[in-house]
């Protein structure tokens, strides 16, 4: 299997499950999300973004609170 094979592999399985994407009269007929990653369907698009929102989110809450009450006064 030659590199370029492999690069073709990864834009026919979806990005969160790894599933193969559909296939409608001989087209792989994926859900782009608007980052540009490909997924099987609204579901696993869904999902990936909530994923990401969670991991962004607490990073941020965990930074806010570390600042003390008394010095936001």
């Amino acid at each position: 299997m030659n590199a370029f094979a492999r690069c073709t592999d990864v834009t026919t399985r979806c990005a969160f499950c790894g599933k193969s994407l559909p296939i409608a009269n001989g087209q792989v007929q994926p859900w782009r999300a608007p980052n540009g990653q490909f997924f099987c369907d609204e579901f696993c698009a869904d999902d990936a973004e909530e994923i990401r929102f969670q991991r962004h989110g607490l990073a941020r809450r965990r930074a806010h609170d570390r600042i003390p009450l008394d010095s936001v006064r």
